[in-house]
């Protein structure tokens, strides 16, 4: 299918979701269903339930590896981009390899001054973007909230590690997270798509 920038491949494999989707995804109640991954474009789809809403953000400030899209499918989410300042708040950094790769979690690395850079909120039909070096975190607005997440290439490469940053000396806990989905899981998702106008078909 050729890349249109507001369409999501309508077309997905079944096998291919399983092999690249997961429940609890960073955080309990947070899902991710992946309908497409590629060395250039990768579809992804952030499904957020239950008390996720009640959290002050849903994952601790962070960078990428990689350039993405952000677009609002469903409810309201906030993103928060944050700057390095010689006055800011102290968080811990933490180099981080993503066990989804093969590596091995969190090791502090440092410190560093944080402040706020840019904070808003956006609602359905509404987006953003960004860059692999923006150090961002998002906070769910409503629940059910369901973000599209069209993830470019990667610029930085797989065996060096991405930054997280917390307040405290420990690093996130990674208990409990990243369980593959069933095959009921991925239709339940696609219904709840379908409910919102996303149809989408699947090949089994």
């Amino acid at each position: 299918m050729k890349d249109h920038p507001d369409r999501l491949q309508d077309i997905i494999d079944l096998d291919h979701v399983l092999d690249n989707s997961f429940k609890n995804f960073h955080v309990k109640g947070f899902d991710y269903l992946c309908v497409r991954r590629s060395a250039r474009i990768t579809d992804k789809l952030y499904f957020f339930d239950g008390d996720i809403s009640k959290l002050p953000e849903v994952v601790n400030p962070h960078d990428h590896r990689y350039a993405f899209n952000t677009k609002v499918l469903a409810g309201r989410s906030k993103n928060t981009v944050y700057q390095p300042s010689l006055t800011g708040q102290v968080y811990n950094r933490f180099d981080y390899l993503t066990p989804l790769n093969g590596g091995d979690g969190f090791h502090w690395s440092g410190y560093e001054h944080l402040d706020v850079a840019s904070d808003h909120a956006y609602a359905k039909g509404e987006g953003y973007s960004s860059g692999p070096n923006d150090i961002h975190t998002i906070s769910i607005l409503e629940d059910r909230t369901i973000l599209w997440l069209r993830q470019f290439e990667d610029v930085v490469p797989l065996g060096k590690p991405t930054s997280t940053y917390s307040v405290s000396d420990k690093a996130p806990a990674l208990d409990g997270l990243y369980a593959r989905m069933t095959p009921d899981d991925v239709i339940a998702k696609m219904r709840i798509l379908s409910d919102i106008g996303y149809p989408l078909k699947l090949i089994v």
